[in-house]
């Protein structure tokens, strides 16, 4: 073997070690949430069951754990429909068609999405515009008069 051979071998090679070294650990970490991905419930509680008046739709908002990529904790922004004393809604914040944040309008009733003109009923069910799904619910109960969602019971990005 020539040696100009030998030291052409001898680099690709170290230049493929090196990539494997940095590579593994890049491609395992953005690909751990997936991989990760926990299933069953993950309770959280949004409050006393009393600030939320039977039948007033209710802005509120939970903590999410930190997930992989975040140094902090973060909040979602909810709402809450208690129909009665025991009958509790939770509506995820964001819009079904892009994500975008809705807004409760008391006046007439419904949900808007100012993105896109998006309508949503008092039951998240869609009335205009482009989205066609209703607007997702979260599990939730009522433990010792605290309010708890269940945030795995949405989507991640709702």
């Amino acid at each position: 073997m020539e040696r100009r051979t030998f030291l052409q071998i001898a680099i690709a090679t170290g230049g493929l070690v090196t990539a494997a070294i940095v590579a593994i650990p890049v491609i395992g970490t953005a690909l751990s949430p997936v991989l990760r991905r926990e299933s069953g419930e993950l309770w959280q509680p949004i409050g006393a069951l009393e600030n939320f008046p039977i039948g007033q739709m209710t802005r509120a908002n939970v903590t999410v754990p930190r997930d992989d990529w975040s140094q902090t904790l973060r909040e979602k922004g909810l709402y809450v429909l208690r129909s009665s004393n025991a009958e509790l809604i939770v509506f995820s914040r964001n819009c079904t068609d892009l994500s975008c944040p809705i807004v409760w309008d008391e006046g007439s009733n419904c949900f808007f999405c100012p993105c896109h003109g998006g309508i949503f009923s008092r039951q998240g069910d869609p009335m205009k515009g482009p989205p066609k799904r209703a607007l997702y619910r979260y599990a939730a109960r009522v433990r010792n008069d605290t309010v708890e969602i269940d945030l795995r019971s949405v989507p991640p990005m709702a």
